[in-house]
């Protein structure tokens, strides 16, 4: 249906108009409401946003027709009027037209003219709108296509980054493999006990890994649970450098945990682990042989900030600022040669902000680096 504003101070008018319309109106063609002056025309266009078309005599009380044509262009781009005019009254109805009226009809109306006019005005002012909505419908799906090939792309790379590292733990598994095969066969049973450090080692790399990509994996369908608890932070250390251990001493690397027992945090259980055997994991892999990794409390308020901090190789400038980003370019190797792709330390990043923490960090290169975890202290 159209609304269809009629601005005249011609009393009989408004009686004419629904006459002749009536079928028009009782099939909702058209909608007409009525103004007796300019004035009047613009309460009834504040009031009422659905006016697509205003047909406005000239001379009216109060204000004018080309007074209100002038204000008509700042109420709506889609508003279009047409002007009724003396027949003859060319300058007024060339001011009209440069007032932005999109055409004009002569007094006394020529209700076939009128139609036609109203009819051509009503196309013109939908052709507008569809315009537009086309053109809004093209950039929002241009947005749409735009963030669907990024989360791809995002997704596609990190599927080639995780079969990449699957490769190592799994190539470990097989020279195992073959190696304990070779000690059976030639009777050399006491060398299978040098063995064992080996396959914890390509074991615990593997474990991590995997959970990882099963954290990521439900992190991305938005169902990681969210159960917060109260952790006892010492304890939680300890039950990691415990599953990390063979890890440590195939490398020499001391564990070191300084966390006084009794301090708590109030956070989800194993996201919670996730981030610290990702924070330690990391430090074994870029620690060198005989260096120290400690785990320590320097704060204790609202957040408790834990800290991670190596002897490590460092990390440099550049790459500290795109840390916590998944890219393959960030891959670095560790000091016996493992390789990282940076999806533990997004881990940590997501799971820090999951548990309403904060993550800092900070490095010196050949000097070590120390990972801040800030988690609440209690609900």
């Amino acid at each position: 249906m159209t609304r269809i504003l009629v601005v005249d101070d011609e009393p009989d008018l408004e009686t004419l108009i629904r006459q002749k319309f009536r079928k028009s109106i009782k099939d909702s063609q058209y909608d007409f409401v009525f103004a007796e002056n300019g004035r009047r025309a613009l309460d009834v266009l504040a009031e009422d946003g659905q006016i697509d078309l205003v047909l406005t005599d000239i001379n009216m009380p109060e204000m004018d027709g080309l007074t209100l044509l002038a204000q008509l262009n700042e109420k709506n781009y889609f508003l279009k009027s047409v002007i009724v005019s003396a027949y003859g009254d060319m300058d007024n109805i060339r001011t009209a037209m440069n007032l932005g009226a999109f055409d004009f009809i002569t007094k006394p109306i020529d209700f076939h003219d009128l139609e036609v006019t109203m009819t051509k005005t009503i196309k013109h002012v939908l052709e507008l709108k569809k315009g537009v909505e086309t053109l809004r419908e093209n950039d929002t799906l241009k947005i749409y296509l735009k963030e669907i090939n990024a989360q791809k792309k995002l997704k596609d790379r990190f599927f080639a980054i995780i079969s990449h590292d699957l490769r190592g733990p799994v190539s470990s598994f097989q020279g195992l493999s073959d190696i304990i095969g070779m000690y059976i066969r030639k009777g050399k049973y006491d060398e299978l006990e040098s063995m064992i450090s080996e396959v914890e080692q390509a074991t615990s790399q593997l474990s991590g890994l995997l959970d990882n990509l099963l954290n990521w994996a439900s992190q991305e369908l938005s169902q990681i649970p969210h159960n917060p608890v109260n952790i006892e932070v010492h304890q939680m250390v300890e039950d990691i450098f415990q599953v990390l251990q063979s890890t440590a001493t195939s490398k020499g690397i001391t564990f070191s945990n300084k966390v006084d027992k009794g301090i708590s945090i109030w956070s989800d259980m194993n996201s919670t682990m996730t981030i610290f055997r990702n924070l330690i994991s990391n430090a074994l892999k870029f620690t060198e042989e005989n260096g120290v990794i400690e785990i320590s409390v320097s704060n204790v308020s609202d957040l408790v900030d834990i800290q991670v901090k190596d002897t490590g190789i460092g990390i440099p400038e550049d790459k500290l600022k795109e840390l916590f980003k998944l890219s393959d370019s960030l891959s670095t190797y560790g000091t016996k040669g493992e390789k990282g792709v940076g999806l533990g330390l997004q881990l940590v990043n997501e799971f820090t902000k999951l548990n309403q923490g904060a993550l800092k960090v900070e490095s010196t290169v050949g000097s070590g680096t120390t990972f801040t975890v800030s988690l609440p202290a209690k609900l």
